[in-house]
């Protein structure tokens, strides 16, 4: 147990370490470009300011993510929608850190047209930001896990209840449909409802035995028997489920696929 407890330390450690890198690889951009009226000063003194900020913003994007990602609200929304949440909240504790950082720097002074402004700035630079980290990030920080947690580590449940449902919250435990991945986490969608689950894909799939089913996409396991429906979309294709979401197959996985649901 402590040996997985230093495990999942590390691998979070390792994101948080490579945000900090890309907030610093960022900061010249912003230095350069000078929003926030930060356009005075030395571009080392705004050089310093940026990097401050960014580091600031990946962490408590970092913190809200784990606060809110199993909350009841955000647990069915699409990806975008719980990101640009997460943004709009992070942004309030933010207009502090970059109010008193903005008046060491130039002098600047609050008011509630300045608050808002400053407000809807962070808004902007951190969904910018966000879309960065999103598409650079993921395969620099995927964590190196076990291939399977240490058994002590699996809830104990019915025999026939699979160890992925076992992580899920009691009101959406049920038969497994699919899987989706979303950033860090996996999102499993049962015949109750949907959950996310801190983990990588590959583990989820190792964990929704004994569910017969099969990855379609870099992102997506879904359960055979889920499936009502394939289409074929020029070299790709799409498996419509009986919960109505619509999985994406991939060319990699189309021709097993489609022999076996067309």
């Amino acid at each position: 147990m402590r040996d997985f407890a230093n495990l999942q330390s590390s691998n979070w450690l390792q994101r948080r370490g490579a945000e900090v890198c890309l907030a610093l690889g960022l900061s010249p951009v912003f230095a350069w470009v000078r929003p926030f009226g930060v356009d005075e000063q030395t571009f080392f003194a705004r050089l310093g300011y940026w990097s401050g900020l960014l580091v600031c913003w990946f962490m408590l994007m970092a913190a809200l993510e784990m606060l809110v990602a199993n909350r009841p609200f955000f647990r069915n929304l699409s990806p975008s929608a719980r990101r640009m949440a997460i943004i709009g909240i992070a942004a309030f504790p933010m207009i502090i850190v970059a109010g008193i950082a903005t008046n060491a720097l130039s002098g600047w002074q609050a008011s509630v047209y300045q608050v808002v402004e400053l407000y809807w700035q962070i808004a902007l630079v951190g969904s910018i930001v966000t879309l960065v980290a999103k598409a650079v990030l993921p395969w620099r920080t995927e964590p190196a896990m076990p291939e399977a947690p240490p058994q002590e580590l699996v809830p104990s449940v019915p025999e026939a209840m699979s160890p992925l449902v076992a992580r899920l919250p009691l009101d959406v435990r049920g038969r497994i449909l699919c899987l989706e991945m979303e950033d860090h986490y996996v999102r499993v969608h049962t015949d109750r409802g949907a959950a996310l689950v801190l983990m990588r894909l590959s583990d989820a799939m190792n964990e929704a035995h004994p569910v017969k089913g099969r990855q379609v996409h870099r992102s997506w396991w879904v359960s055979d028997e889920a499936v009502e429906e394939f289409e074929r979309v020029g070299r790709t294709g799409m498996l419509h489920l009986r919960n109505g979401s619509r999985a994406p197959v991939s060319q990699r996985y189309l021709r097993s696929v489609e022999a076996s649901f067309s």
